[in-house]
């Protein structure tokens, strides 16, 4: 049967709710929580990797991974993301954020996103071989494209608590007039603790607009021949993603995390395009300065 986001979210959200209520961790507990105006600085050591789903696009190793937040009372920088919040209720939050478009990352490796590799807020196995390569009539690699711009956006992010599950929702648009687009996602997300470390279990669907998605994986006549020409339009994309720390002592600990990307056709039309996912995993320790 195929793949599709909605089988892929119906999976997970079955999985989430099965785990006993006393198992989950709502909001932050302990050390997880975040402590107003204090840096949060941590290196962690090991070896990953992020596939890559162009032709001609390179895998990313991951070996050393920063990650670095701060909180103050009227703004945040975190993971790459900087915004500021408001609490509307005790268990309801909204932000404005701002980030670099993170699709750069498959035409450019050395682009920031693709160093600060943990979630926003969150901690951040080994790379699935069930990638399915497309059978195009021609393909196109990355070096025979124009380069792809980069990108900012501002969002609007609203995360509540239900029923011991973290509930996300975002949407974005470009306001540096480099892809004219708007993407959104909803994610859930739950977490645990057991006696063999901190867990945490999510599911994501995100919308991309036709025009984003034209930006990057579209082609034009003056990179392919005519008639060859490929335009984007709406893509629907389905996320998973699994993480597991264990503290060894109060700066030191072990972790790791894999995430599975679900491309659909409106990205794998394109002649861009070798696979329909896109897998990243890393394991190793983490040291925290500060």
């Amino acid at each position: 049967m195929p793949k599709t986001p909605l089988n892929m979210l119906l999976l997970l959200s079955v999985m989430l709710l099965s785990f006993p209520s006393s198992a989950s961790t709502p909001g932050c507990q302990g050390g997880d929580c975040i402590s107003e105006q204090q840096l949060y600085l941590s290196w962690a050591l090991g070896y990953g990797q992020r596939s890559n789903p162009l032709h001609g696009g390179k895998r990313l190793h991951l070996v050393v991974l920063p990650e670095i937040y701060y909180y103050s009372k009227y703004w945040f920088f975190d993971n790459g993301r900087l915004g500021s919040s408001i609490a509307l209720s005790q268990d309801t939050q909204l932000s404005i954020i701002g980030q670099f478009n993170q699709e750069k990352g498959y035409f450019q490796q050395w682009f920031s996103g693709n160093l600060l590799q943990f979630e926003a807020n969150t901690l951040l196995v080994p790379e699935f071989s069930t990638a399915f390569d497309r059978q195009a009539p021609f393909e196109i690699a990355v070096s025979q494209v124009n380069k792809r711009p980069t990108a900012y956006d501002v969002g609007l992010q609203l995360d509540t608590e239900a029923h011991g599950l973290l509930w996300q929702f975002a949407y974005w648009t470009d306001v540096s007039g480099q892809h004219h687009g708007q993407y959104a996602s909803a994610g859930v997300r739950r977490g645990w603790q057991s006696q063999y470390g901190r867990w945490q279990l999510s599911a994501h669907l995100h919308w991309k607009s036709a025009q984003l998605i034209d930006t990057y994986y579209g082609l034009t006549a003056l990179e392919v021949p005519p008639g060859q020409e490929y335009q984007g339009r709406d893509s629907w994309q389905a996320e998973l993603r699994l993480n597991w720390n264990k503290p060894l002592t109060e700066r030191l600990s072990v972790l790791l995390f894999l995430r599975y990307l679900q491309l659909d056709n409106a990205m794998t039309a394109s002649p861009l395009v070798r696979t329909d996912n896109v897998t990243t995993w890393f394991g190793g320790v983490s040291y925290r300065f500060y």
